[in-house]
C-alpha cells in the first residue's frame, strides 16, 4: 500500500494518497475542490520523523486525506 502524493491543477493543492492494488485505475479528486485533474508527485524518502516530502512548500496545506 504505497502512498502518493498529489498536487491539484487548478487550485496547487497538495495533498497524500493512500494507493491500493485495486485502486489503481481510479480518478484522483482534489479533496479541497474536487477538481479531477492532478499531478502525482516525486517524493523522497523521510529520514527523520517530521520530515516534509515531495515538492509542496512547507507553507501548503498538505496533508492526509
Amino acid at each position: 500500500m504505497p502512498i502518493y502524493e498529489y498536487q491539484c491543477k487548478k487550485c496547487d493543492h497538495c495533498f497524500e494518497i493512500i494507493v491500493f492494488s485495486s485502486d489503481n485505475d481510479e480518478k484522483i479528486e482534489c479533496p479541497k475542490c474536487g477538481h479531477n485533474e492532478v499531478t502525482r508527485l516525486i517524493s523522497c524518502v523521510s529520514a527523520f520523523e517530521g520530515a516534509k516530502s515531495g515538492f509542496c512548500s512547507p507553507g501548503s496545506s498538505s496533508g492526509f486525506s
